[in-house]
């Protein structure tokens, strides 16, 4: 009795395997088919997934557009003679202000700085000026200098301007132009000696006209 009652048992056993091998397996193909659904929605929220939109790029101000030339007025100067620099800066930008920029100009040596408008600061050769502009707005920039007397004919003189939003930043714009020093001739000579000469004889003629002034008054005192 205990035997037959093992071996319905042991006969069930080999039975129920199966059946319990087919009860996993659909199980295991429900959840899996259920992680592979769940599988989008979750990269979705992580924004890995494929079609996850593109992230957000952060905003960034727009910079002013800003121009800047620089001139040398005139004609070539001799040496001793005077030349105007000109810097003109714009901003181009029709909906921003420029404001606390900074615009630097080299002067070389061989001119001597005698004015510096719009109120900037010469130091070291250097010539600094803060810049304001409102929208679209345009401002000059000025250097009145000198050739020295002992520069040579010919000789080019290169000066620069950089524009600088921020004083650390490095420079949005930079212009140069070249003063060219005139060589003296002969007709510039001979116009200085006859301007000399012109002012000796002035000088002479008032001398005479006083000393003449001088003897009359004692004659009639």
């Amino acid at each position: 009795m205990m035997d037959g009652i093992e071996n319905g048992r042991r006969g069930r056993g080999p039975a129920a395997g199966p059946a319990a091998g087919l009860v996993a397996a659909v199980v295991a193909a429900v959840v899996g088919a259920g992680l592979v659904a769940a599988a989008p929605a979750a990269l979705a929220d992580t924004g890995l997934g494929l079609n996850a939109p593109p992230a957000a790029k952060a905003a960034e101000p727009p910079e002013a557009f800003v121009a800047l030339s620089l001139a040398v007025e005139g004609e070539a100067p001799l040496p001793g003679h005077e030349a105007v620099l000109r810097a003109t800066v714009a901003n181009g930008d029709p909906d921003g202000e420029l404001r606390g920029a900074q615009l630097a100009q080299h002067v070389p040596d061989d001119l001597e700085v005698l004015e510096v408008g719009a109120d900037g600061v010469l130091e070291g050769g250097i010539v600094n000026w803060r810049v304001d502009l409102p929208a679209g707005g345009e401002q000059d920039y000025t250097v009145r200098v000198r050739v020295r007397e002992d520069a040579r004919g010919a000789e080019r003189l290169m000066t620069t301007a950089c524009l600088l939003l921020e004083r650390d930043a490095d420079p949005t714009a930079c212009a140069s132009d070249t003063v060219v020093v005139a060589s003296p001739t002969v007709l510039s000579r001979v116009s200085e000696a006859v301007d000399g000469a012109m002012l000796f004889r002035v000088a002479g003629a008032a001398l005479l006209v006083g000393l003449g002034w001088l003897v009359w008054r004692r004659r009639a005192a």
